[in-house]
């Protein structure tokens, strides 16, 4: 078992799980490479690279980091920070200024270009898609004002199932259970039908969430903008329990589930354990940095990247350190470590 997660001082690691040794280290480039969370699937790791001058969906080799495609993004656009793998492709948005945004769907062996679906008007651009039941779902918006759209795509060939007006633009990645689709916008949390991407209900409780949502049993949790950890009921939002913590989210942290507890953690240096069905605090364990990324949970082990470019690892029963990594950068969109 390996993590694997990128650092802004241009390197993507994989290492050693039990005791955090380097296996192996890979650069896109040099010069402010930044990562979105990568994806292991059958001996690939799969990951969106961009720094200043280029943008790419990377697929590597989870034995010794060697490149087995790379596919450059066209001149002038970039990503939202994000990718999604299902059936054999990967998906994600690319975006541009001044030219309409365009889903791209790759053969995840080759690289290759499956299929393109680009959105009508100049003025129009999408957040990262996610995939249920072979159905790419993404949210697009307009930079002029116009109204926002929700797309089903077909996997497969990128045909539209339908499209839908939504209430707002999407705030925060997408999350999708149950035949519901969850987003955060404009103070709100909100839920569309997956069938047709009509409005199902918004909650305005703890001003909506500041990074992806987390989808539990009839709950969704959430980092809200009122800086609680948030948990709302499935079924209409309302609010089942919150806890406050005291300084702000980052936006590049939601909460993460494991056995029963949810655990998250701050700006305000701590690592958060709470149980999920009721809210009552488990610990809470001063790591002495701001805690910039999702966690990751395997095997009773907390896996979070830190501010200052360190991957440390806890106990999940007491929050007590385990081992860390430095890599003299910063992790922030490498959220959360992958594992495989």
């Amino acid at each position: 078992m390996s993590d694997y997660f990128g650092s802004n001082n241009d390197q993507f690691y994989a290492l050693e799980a039990p005791h955090g040794f380097l296996r192996w280290s890979y650069q896109y480039q040099q010069g402010g490479n930044t990562w979105s969370p990568a994806l292991v699937v059958v001996g690939k790791i799969y990951f969106e690279v961009a720094n200043s001058s280029s943008t790419a969906v990377e697929a590597l080799s989870n034995l010794d980091g060697s490149v087995k495609w790379s596919f450059p993004f066209p001149t002038g656009t970039f990503g939202a920070n994000g990718i999604a793998v299902a059936n054999g492709f990967i998906y994600f948005a690319v975006n541009s200024n001044g030219s309409a945004g365009s889903i791209y769907a790759l053969n995840a062996k080759t690289g290759s270009i499956a299929w393109i679906f680009t959105a009508t008007t100049s003025d129009q651009s999408f957040g990262n898609p996610i995939v249920v039941n072979g159905v790419v779902y993404a949210a697009e918006h307009s930079s002029s004002g116009g109204i926002p759209q929700m797309y089903a795509l077909d996997g497969s060939l990128g045909s539209v199932n339908w499209s839908h007006e939504i209430p707002v633009a999407a705030g925060t990645n997408l999350a999708s259970a149950n035949g519901v689709i969850y987003f955060g916008g404009s103070s709100a949390l909100y839920a569309i039908s997956a069938v047709d991407g009509s409005s199902m209900w918004s909650s305005p409780v703890d001003n909506g969430p500041v990074s992806t949502p987390t989808i539990g049993t009839g709950i969704i949790y959430y980092a809200s903008a009122a800086n609680f950890l948030t948990a709302v009921n499935a079924t209409d939002g309302s609010l089942t329990w919150h806890q406050p913590v005291h300084k702000p989210f980052a936006v590049n942290v939601s909460p993460a589930l494991y056995l029963g507890g949810v655990y998250i953690g701050s700006m305000d240096l701590n690592m958060y354990a709470f149980k999920a069905s009721t809210g009552v605090p488990i610990w809470k364990h001063k790591v002495g940095l701001a805690i910039t990324t999702t966690a990751e949970i395997k095997n009773g082990i907390i896996h979070v990247g830190l501010i200052n470019g360190t991957l440390r690892t806890l106990n999940v029963s007491d929050g007590i350190l385990r081992w860390f990594y430095h890599t003299n950068g910063t992790i922030t969109t490498s959220s959360p470590p992958a594992e495989g």
